[in-house]
């Protein structure tokens, strides 16, 4: 009876993991001191796709797998020092992954499984910004991610969802955006400036449409829309203002601003064409609208 070698097992179990991936290119490039950067294209049915890595500083990190996985691209640029980026595409086609990393200890992750066609994008600038985006069992989908400053946090999930869109904004310290999308053409904007800022969007539905502008300090703003063709506005100025929409049925329409401070307003449309507008200038103002 014959035995394997350790090393003649490795080899062995690395070539039939191997067999059924085809036609990929991984392209790394690493400038600095102690970057790590992993490119995995090893899976099954996995064909015609690429991986490019660029790293330039100190102690980066970088990971890129594709799996069951056709004619996509995950690109990933880091350039400063302690930046962490994480991408998988996994069970789908024609996708496209990007990160840009320049700063120091920023961290971004993009997860597209089960997806067609769908694209993801993250760009972050200075110290410690976090993104999260998740895209699963979809296509036609699209995430766009800008941080600069400090500290902010942002969160997209497109589940079930078919050719919805969500772009996110972040400038200053701290500011916390949330984005989920389920349905048909979902389209989401969040833009924040200053420091602290929060805003939540979750779309249900088909063809709702949601932009939120924050810029101050410690702004709140929460939007659900279940439903169909809803489109709502909240523009927030000043400190500690909150506002909320809620929309279920069909055709609402809502826009809120808000300047000054510890202003507050709550908009509730059911049914259907409702319109609502709602301005508040000052100093504790509240108001409510309900149709």
């Amino acid at each position: 009876m014959k035995t394997f070698s350790p090393i003649a097992a490795a080899v062995l179990l690395a070539v039939s993991g191997t067999a059924f991936a085809a036609g990929n290119t991984a392209m790394q490039t690493q400038n600095g001191f102690l970057n790590q950067a992993t490119a995995n294209q090893a899976g099954p049915a996995t064909f015609f796709n690429t991986i490019i890595q660029d790293q330039d500083g100190l102690l980066n990190h970088a990971d890129a797998t594709q799996s069951v996985q056709l004619l996509s691209t995950i690109y990933q640029k880091q350039d400063g020092a302690f930046n962490d980026a994480y991408a998988l595409q996994s069970f789908g086609a024609f996708n496209n992954s990007s990160s840009y990393q320049y700063g120091v200890g920023n961290h971004s992750s993009t997860v597209q499984i089960a997806q067609l066609g769908s694209s993801a994008s993250t760009t972050q600038v200075l110290f410690f910004n976090k993104s999260d985006i998740l895209q699963l069992a979809g296509a036609f989908n699209s995430a766009t991610v800008y941080q600069v400053g400090l500290g902010n946090y942002q969160l997209t999930a497109q589940v079930g969802s078919i050719a919805s869109k969500a772009n996110t904004t972040q400038v200053g310290i701290g500011n916390i955006a949330a984005t989920g999308q389920s349905g048909f053409a979902q389209d989401s904007d969040i833009m924040q400036v200053g420091l602290v800022n929060i805003a939540g969007v979750e779309q249900a539905g088909a063809f709702n449409s949601s932009k939120v502008m924050q810029n101050g300090i410690v702004n709140l703003a929460g939007v659900v829309q279940v439903g169909e063709f809803n489109h709502q506005t909240t523009n927030q100025w000043g400190i500690l203002n909150g506002a909320a929409t809620l929309q279920v049925g069909l055709g609402h329409n809502s826009t809120t601003m808000q300047a000054g401070l510890l202003n507050g307003h709550l908009t509730t449309q059911t049914g259907a064409f409702e319109t609502a507008v709602a301005t508040q200038t000052g100093v504790l103002n509240v108001g409510v609208i309900m149709q």
